[in-house]
C-alpha cells in the first residue's frame, strides 16, 4: 500500500530488541498478555516523555523457537487521548460521532504528532502518521499503526488498563 506523508516525522526511538532488558531510561508501566493464537505480551514501557508499546512473542516454529519484539511509538499523552479518541470514535452519528460507514477518525495532534483512531476487521488501529513504522520499506514512507483487537481491550481488559494508566498520567504521577 501507499502512503502519503503528508506531517513532519519524528526521529525514531531507540529500538528496544526485548521486552524483558529495557535501556535504564526506560520504565516498564504495565503488561498484559494476549491469550489468543500467538499468546503476544503487550508491554506499555515509558521513555521521558514518549511510551513505547511492545509486542512480544514466542513463535514455535519447527527449526526452533523463534522471539520478536515489536515497538509502537507514542507521545506519552496517548494514554489519556486514546481511550476518549476510541469512545468519540464509537459514538452514533447522532451524537456528533462520525458518519455512518467511517472507517477513520480526522488526524488530531497530541502533543506534537498527529493520531487517528481507525476501525479494522476485529477491532481498531491506532496511528501515529508522525512517525515512521519500522516495519516499511526503506526509501518509502509508511506510518506506525497498532492493531487492537475487540477481544484485547475488551475480553483481556486492555482498555481498562489503558484508562487507568491515563488517569495516572492525568494526575501527574507518570
Amino acid at each position: 500500500m501507499t502512503y502519503i506523508q503528508e506531517y513532519p516525522l519524528k526521529t525514531a526511538l531507540p529500538k528496544i530488541a526485548r521486552h524483558n532488558q529495557l535501556p535504564s531510561d526506560a520504565i516498564e508501566l504495565a503488561r498484559l498478555q494476549d491469550t489468543a493464537d500467538g499468546k503476544d505480551l503487550y508491554t506499555f514501557v515509558q521513555r521521558s516523555d514518549q511510551l513505547s508499546i511492545l509486542v512480544s512473542y514466542v513463535r514455535h516454529l519447527k527449526t526452533g523457537d523463534k522471539y520478536g519484539c515489536k515497538q509502537y511509538d507514542f507521545p506519552l499523552k496517548v494514554l489519556s487521548w486514546f481511550p476518549k479518541a476510541l469512545a468519540d470514535f464509537q459514538k452514533p452519528p447522532a451524537e456528533g460521532g462520525l458518519h455512518a460507514g467511517a472507517m477513520t477518525s480526522a488526524d488530531e495532534d497530541v502533543d506534537g504528532e498527529m493520531l487517528c483512531v481507525q476501525s479494522t476487521i476485529d477491532g481498531y488501529a491506532l496511528v501515529n502518521r508522525s512517525r515512521q513504522s519500522p516495519l516499511g520499506f526503506e526509501g518509502s514512507y509508511e506510518p506506525t499503526d497498532i492493531s487492537l483487537s475487540y477481544h484485547l481491550l475488551y475480553d483481556l481488559g486492555l482498555l481498562d488498563l489503558w484508562q487507568q494508566l491515563g488517569e495516572q498520567y492525568e494526575r501527574g504521577e507518570l
